[in-house]
């Protein structure tokens, strides 16, 4: 994406907010001093690190669906695991997380740090919606390690052909609301009173998923999992309990969904 396309979203975002900047794409002094009482929006479209070519480079929507937020952390670089293990080099499934961490822009920031840190790899997205990610990552071919031992419909250890997404949310036993409590007689692996995910956080994953598959024909809705439905599949049920009720709908009923609207759009 443009930098000026990005400058461009932050004044239209501003405006309805009450500011009035001329949408013109340029960050002058107008719009700097607006723009400090939105500090999280200047890290979010100050970066002007270009994505990989895979993404488009615009915000144009097609079909309903738009191009995610992603926001390049330049200082930040996963280790280069090569291509996915899939037949078409890009990722078949998607492995639905949470951080256990607070949901600030600056957070979703760190744990990408942690991750680099550790030898882990994969996207982090913020209360907003944001996504980040390292440079030199290409979010359909790069592979990074996230789901450990895992299994699903006969993969096992799934992060070589998973992309996975860390949504930022405390999660199971937080002391942080809005709550959502759930029983697994609802469809969840781990029962229990967890963090809900943001409104922003669900679309944002419901739309990357959308645009993802127009753009990766591999992507196979019926290998979108959670972390916590993985671990059960590997024989290591309530391991992991991640996105359990932090989601507004069970992992089933979400695939359910998404095949629904991905109908509609005629994807």
């Amino acid at each position: 994406m443009k930098v000026e396309t990005l400058i461009k979203k932050a004044q239209e975002a501003m405006n309805t907010k009450g500011a009035k900047l001329e949408v013109d794409g340029v960050w002058g002094p107008k719009t700097i001093k607006e723009a400090k009482k939105y500090e999280f929006r200047i890290e979010a479209f100050s970066d002007t690190t270009k994505p990989g070519t895979t993404l488009s480079d615009n915000n144009t929507p097609s079909n309903g669906i738009i191009e995610p937020k992603f926001v390049i952390l330049p200082d930040i670089e996963f280790v280069n695991r090569g291509n996915y293990a899939t037949p078409s080099g890009q990722f078949k499934g998607l492995t639905v997380h949470y951080t256990v961490s607070d949901r600030t822009a600056k957070n979703a920031k760190g744990v990408l740090a942690y991750l680099k840190n550790n030898g882990f790899g994969c996207m982090v997205m913020d209360e907003d919606g944001i996504i980040y990610i390292p440079k030199n990552f290409d979010v359909f071919k790069n592979w990074g390690y996230h789901s450990g031992v895992s299994q699903w419909k006969g993969i096992k250890n799934v992060s070589d052909q998973f992309a996975g997404i860390e949504i930022c949310c405390w999660g199971l036993n937080s002391i942080v609301g809005p709550y959502r409590t759930v029983k697994e007689s609802d469809g969840y692996i781990v029962a229990g009173k967890y963090q809900a995910y943001t409104e922003a956080q669900e679309n944002a994953l419901i739309n990357f998923i959308l645009w993802a598959k127009s753009n990766n024909p591999a992507f196979d809705f019926d290998y979108i999992a959670g972390h916590d439905e993985l671990r059960k599949e590997a024989g290591k049920k309530g391991d992991k309990q991640d996105p359990g009720g932090s989601l507004s709908m069970s992992m089933p009923k979400f695939r359910n969904l998404i095949k629904t609207k991905a109908a509609e759009l005629g994807i």
